[in-house]
């Protein structure tokens, strides 16, 4: 059962088709209170300003601080241990807004820390992460399969070979989106069992809801399909074909409780206007044996 009056959680990701607004996502979005959405994305190579111009630009309706960026949300982590600290970022697309928004210097010689944001590692990279004594750290997100077990991987991908290489220096911190961002919503006074996770897809950390007792609301597309679903070892409370089918089905949810409201208000005022006929055939009675004879 859905709650009353939800936030929802949606994954950027999905809200765009080959780079093109979902206009039925627009429109559903738009038609919530900006402080009752709240945006994250899987990308790791993406600044939080970024993801918020890009929603922005594209006429969603959003509130800044209510945006969710794995390498974001692993710098302001890490900055909260260590304190001061310097970085440099092996990113494809060189997105420095993280550090620049967290006051963070960035050091392309001998950094305390080296942010990997991307698998695509070049020959420099990899010979500029031998050539420091620097921590390495990245995102879980980063991961394709998002549970870092190597061992169990089939595809086989560079991040292997940087925890196998690097595994003294390494640090990983960052689990899951719910997890680390448990802390703000408590700072915004939103509990998870008022929280509706909108997915395309289901993977580990998603499933990590249930432990919060969020609900999952599973978005189907051709990427992950009704069948996807079946042979999936995860739940969703509630699988819909697109953004407009769910519309459609919370209007007639709310639709549904306006009834049930209105029922019951029925039933309670009935019930007042019965005691109210009953206290006045009591007062009534009560006439008749001080006065026999009115």
């Amino acid at each position: 059962m859905l709650p009353n009056e939800p936030c929802f959680l949606f994954n950027i990701d999905m809200l765009f088709k080959n780079n093109t607004v979902d206009p039925d996502a627009l429109k559903f979005i738009n038609n919530i209170l900006p402080y009752d959405c709240f945006f994250f994305t899987d990308e790791c190579d993406i600044s939080h300003h970024s993801c918020y111009k890009k929603l922005i630009n594209n006429n969603f309706l959003c509130t800044y601080k209510n945006i969710l960026s794995p390498n974001f949300i692993l710098i302001q982590y890490i900055k909260k241990i260590y304190g001061n600290f310097s970085a440099f970022s092996i990113s494809t697309s060189k997105d420095m807004n993280d550090f620049i928004e967290l006051k963070i210097p960035i050091n392309d010689v001998n950094p305390n820390f080296i942010f990997i944001n991307t698998t695509k590692l070049s020959a420099y990279d990899l010979a500029f992460l031998k050539n420091t004594n620097s921590i390495i750290s990245f995102s879980y997100k980063l991961c394709p399969s998002g549970n870092m077990k190597c061992n169990l991987c089939k595809n086989k991908c560079i991040l292997e070979y940087i925890i196998n290489t690097f595994n003294d220096r390494i640090l990983i911190p960052e689990r899951n989106i719910l997890n680390t961002s448990s802390n703000l919503f408590s700072k915004l006074s939103i509990t998870s069992r008022n929280l509706i996770l909108v997915v395309d897809k289901l993977k580990p950390d998603y499933d990590l809801a249930y432990k919060y007792n969020c609900k999952i609301i599973l978005i189907l597309n051709d990427a992950f399909t009704l069948d996807d679903y079946v042979n999936s070892e995860y739940e969703s409370d509630i699988v819909l074909k697109n953004f407009e089918h769910l519309l459609r089905f919370l209007k007639n949810k709310r639709r549904l409780r306006e009834v049930s409201f209105s029922y019951i208000l029925i039933f309670f005022k009935t019930l007042a206007l019965l005691i109210h006929i009953d206290h006045l055939f009591s007062y009534i009675k009560h006439l008749l044996l001080l006065y026999p004879h009115f």
